[in-house]
């Protein structure tokens, strides 16, 4: 095996981190683009109701890019 191949297991937990990674920023730019419309529409208080979970959401999102990122250096 060349060491500089990854396993099937390891491509396979890459993907799985990308691909949450990827609904989750998906699911935050649907809700950031929802909040938006709120405010133009001057509805402040239903803009910041509709991301009150959106620091969680990033956080959450840049951990699986480390971990990703993590089994791509290993």
């Amino acid at each position: 095996m060349n060491i500089n191949s990854p396993s099937k297991v390891k491509i396979a937990a890459i993907a799985a981190n990308l691909a949450t990674m990827n609904d989750l920023l998906t699911s935050a730019a649907g809700r950031s683009g929802q909040a938006h419309e709120f405010a133009q529409n001057g509805d402040c208080n239903s803009a910041i109701g509709a991301v009150p979970d959106l620091n969680s959401i990033l956080d959450d999102a840049k951990a699986l890019y480390n971990a990703a990122l993590a089994l791509h250096r290993t």
